[in-house]
């Protein structure tokens, strides 16, 4: 939730999901191999940052009594067999994470015996090809431990299953700030520190901020402040209004937790309970809730049971909670909860992006700037990615 570590990167936080067993793509054709797949959700394709992308994971636990290593991943369209990803050797090592591991290592792919392992997909659908009911994928692994000549074991196949589409389209939602200059730091892609973000609650795992994005004003000088950076007054957007995204009624309030000064330093212990800061939930329907975190104190407008309109004045963006400068985190999830829910795609009906933020840049006195013969270019129904220059008309 705190803003890109470039400036104090927003330390997002997320959670897991009840995990489903993927289904075997063959049934005659069985791997031994000591290692289950678990996949939390099937994935919703949304446009991001121009392209349909579809954002899962896959959960890995060994039962192997030795060390295990990841060779290859391939992700084929369930529909038409066509290879979609085919991720082998070192370029693993991006998709990878071991949660609860203190120390991982620079090489990733290893799995010790009783490890877990978590990868992060993101797979781009092929322009004009339709959106297949599923996806295939296809997992090889080699051992680590060294061979018993006394008694050898035979490569095991490699592990293959299917993870279902959600065909359903994202819900279609207002912007939550007023029109102007806005970077979508840490938004939607498979870097993002929303992204990663696993944490645990209530007892399961889920990924709460899976397509959040921490949003920050640009000024005229292209900068996210002037003067000293230690004001929360003198960033851009601190008090801008906070705007309700649909008609909705409020879920969910919190107040009372002071500003942060923009810094790595925190007001109050970050918990559960403070670490979204001053915050408020609207219940869109259809099990869809939108997040809003780091309100001033003392702004909110609304309280919980109150119906809101689309546009309407919700509060004033601030810093306060898991917050490093003053911004607005935003996301959509599907349970009336900060962090015990699953991140769920959405889509703005019109916007210009206008290019993309370096964070040294807007941080400097140089400022971000258009890059000259790249003119902005309207999307609709779309997600910004990562990082990317919005103007909101």
């Amino acid at each position: 939730m705190p803003m890109p570590n470039r400036i104090w990167r927003l330390a997002p936080v997320a959670l897991f999901a009840s995990l489903m067993l993927v289904a075997a793509v063959h049934a005659e054709e069985h791997s031994a191999m000591p290692v289950e797949v678990l996949a939390p959700i099937a994935p919703t394709p949304v446009s991001v940052g121009g392209a349909t992308r579809l954002f899962y994971e896959l959960h890995l636990s060994s039962y192997a009594t030795h060390d295990v290593n990841m060779d290859e991943l391939e992700v084929l369209n369930g529909d038409t067999g066509a290879v979609l990803t085919d991720d082998k050797g070192a370029a693993l090592n991006a998709l990878l994470a071991h949660p609860g591991m203190k120390s991982p290592p620079a090489d990733s792919r290893g799995m010790p015996a009783g490890g877990i392992a978590v990868l992060f997909m993101e797979t781009t659908l092929p322009v004009g090809v339709a959106t297949p009911k599923s996806l295939r994928w296809r997992l090889r692994f080699s051992r680590l431990a060294p061979a018993d000549p006394k008694n050898p074991k035979p490569d095991l196949p490699p592990i293959e299953g299917v993870t279902p589409i959600d065909g359903r389209a994202p819900i279609t939602i207002g912007f939550p700030l007023p029109p102007g200059t806005w970077v979508a730091a840490n938004g939607p892609s498979n870097t993002s520190g929303h992204r990663r973000s696993l944490q645990v609650v209530d007892g399961r795992a889920r990924i709460a901020q899976r397509f959040a994005i921490d949003w920050v004003k640009l000024g005229p000088d292209g900068r996210l402040f002037h003067g000293d950076k230690a004001a929360n007054a003198n960033w851009y957007g601190f008090g801008a209004d906070v705007l309700a995204v649909a008609d909705a009624t409020v879920s969910a309030a919190h107040d009372g937790i002071p500003e942060n000064k923009p810094s790595d330093k925190r007001a109050v212990p970050i918990t559960l309970v403070t670490i979204g800061g001053n915050y408020l939930i609207l219940d869109l329907g259809a099990g869809r809730y939108a997040f809003y975190a780091h309100l001033q104190p003392g702004s909110q407008r609304v309280h919980v049971g109150d119906k809101v309109r689309r546009g309407q004045v919700l509060a004033l963006l601030g810093n306060t909670g898991n917050s490093d400068a003053p911004h607005l985190h935003f996301h959509v999830s599907d349970a009336n909860n900060p962090l015990g829910a699953e991140g769920l795609p959405y889509v703005f009906a019109s916007y210009v992006t206008a290019g993309k933020a370096n964070f040294d840049q807007i941080v400097a006195s140089t400022g971000w700037k258009r890059e000259s013969g790249k003119p902005p270019t309207v999307r609709r129904d779309s997600l910004p990615g990562e990082d990317e220059v919005v103007e909101i008309p």
